[in-house]
C-alpha cells in the first residue's frame, strides 16, 4: 500500500507539535491524515472510519494516551482491524512505559525527536500494520470458509437436501416441539426398493439424476413446513408435526406412495422405473419420545420392512423396538 493511502490519525492538543507532525508526514508522502485535539473525538472518528496509525500524545485532558490506546485495542477486536499506536512522550520512565506496552501501546516516541525519528517510526509502523491487518483479513476469509465448509458438511451434495446430520438435528427439534406443545413427531421414509437392480445398469451419474427427480417429487407433494432429508444414499425423510398420532396413518400418506410408486423419472439415459418402500413412524406423549437418532433408525428400520412386504409399514415408537433398530442408520 502507497504512502498516501495509509489512514492515520494524529491526536495531540498541543497545535506546535501537530504542526510539526503534519509537515513530517507530508514529506514523507502520508497524505491520507486526520488530526483532533480531543481523544473522545479520536475514538468517534475511529468508530466511523479506522486508521491504521495513531500517532497520539501521552498526556491530554479527559483521556490519556494509555486509556486511549485500551479503548482503541477494544475497539480493534470488535471489528477484526489492528491499529498500529505510537505515543508521544516526554517521559523516559521504564516501568510505566512497559505498562503502557501491556495496555497495547506498540511504541513511543520522544517530542523532542519528531523531527528526525517520526517519519522513520512511522515507516515501521505502516509495514507492521499493513502485515497484521492482511493476517487479520485472510483469518476472516479462513473462518468464512470453515463456516461454509461446515454449512455444505449438512448438504447432501446430490439432490441439496439435508444429510444425515442436517436429518437428526431436525428430528430433534421436531421432538422437542411435539413435546412442549403437543401433537405428534412423524416420520415418514421413502426408499428405492429396486437400487440394486438399477446400479447394476446405469453408472453413478444417471443414479444422482434419478435421485435428484424422486427428491424433487416428495419435495413437491409435502406441506410447507415439513422438512425433506435424504440421511443415506437410499432412504428420503420427511420430519413432519402432526396434530395427533391419528394422523400418521397410512392414510394421511397414501398420494405421496401413490405417486412414486412403479414411478418412472426422467434422466440422460431415458426414463428409469423405480419401486419404493414407505415407512411411518410416530411418537407423541402417550408413548414417550425417543432420541433423535433412534427415532430415525426405527424409522429406516420400517423402510426395510416395507421393502419385504411391499406396503406401507406403520408404526408407533416403541422403547423395545428402537433398541432393536440401533445401528440401522449409517
Amino acid at each position: 500500500m502507497a504512502n498516501e493511502d495509509i489512514p492515520i490519525l494524529v491526536v495531540d492538543d498541543a497545535k506546535f507539535s501537530s504542526a510539526i507532525i503534519a509537515k513530517v508526514l507530508r514529506a514523507g508522502g502520508f497524505n491520507n491524515v486526520r488530526f483532533t485535539n480531543n481523544p473522545l473525538q479520536a475514538l468517534r472518528s475511529l468508530e466511523k472510519r479506522p486508521a491504521q496509525i495513531l500517532i497520539a500524545d501521552w498526556l491530554m485532558p479527559a483521556l490519556d494516551g494509555v486509556e486511549l490506546t485500551r479503548r482503541v485495542k477494544k475497539l480493534d477486536e470488535e471489528t477484526d482491524h489492528y491499529t498500529y499506536v505510537m505515543l508521544l512522550t516526554a517521559r523516559d520512565d521504564s516501568d510505566e512505559m512497559e505498562s503502557a506496552f501491556a495496555e497495547g501501546v506498540d511504541d513511543f516516541l520522544n517530542k523532542g525527536n519528531i523531527r528526525a525519528h517520526l517519519l522513520t517510526r512511522v515507516q515501521s509502523a505502516k509495514r507492521i500494520s499493513t502485515r497484521y491487518n492482511e493476517l487479520l483479513h485472510t483469518n476472516k476469509l479462513l473462518r468464512k470458509n470453515i463456516q461454509e465448509l461446515q454449512t455444505t458438511d449438512l448438504v447432501d451434495p446430490v439432490t441439496g437436501l439435508g444429510n444425515k446430520k442436517f436429518a437428526i438435528d431436525r428430528v430433534d427439534d421436531l421432538l422437542r416441539q411435539a413435546e412442549s406443545r403437543g401433537g405428534a413427531a412423524c416420520l415418514l421414509m421413502v426408499g428405492v426398493n429396486n437400487l440394486s437392480v438399477v446400479l447394476e445398469q446405469y453408472e453413478q451419474s444417471v443414479i444422482d439424476e434419478l435421485m435428484s427427480g424422486i427428491s424433487a417429487k416428495i419435495r413437491a407433494l409435502v406441506r410447507p413446513l415439513d422438512v425433506v432429508t435424504r440421511p443415506t444414499d437410499n432412504a428420503f425423510t420427511v420430519i413432519t408435526h402432526q396434530p395427533s398420532l391419528e394422523s400418521c396413518t397410512s392414510h394421511s400418506f397414501r398420494r405421496i406412495f401413490d405417486n412414486l410408486y412403479m414411478q418412472s423419472f426422467k434422466t440422460s439415459e431415458g426414463y428409469i422405473p423405480v419401486v419404493v418402500g414407505v415407512s411411518i413412524c410416530a411418537a407423541a406423549e402417550s408413548t414417550g419420545y425417543p432420541s433423535a437418532s433412534g427415532f430415525m433408525d426405527l424409522g429406516l428400520a420400517g423402510l426395510e420392512r416395507s421393502f419385504d412386504t411391499g406396503v406401507i409399514n406403520v408404526e408407533l415408537f416403541d422403547p423395545l423396538l428402537a433398541t432393536q433398530a440401533q445401528g440401522t442408520l449409517s
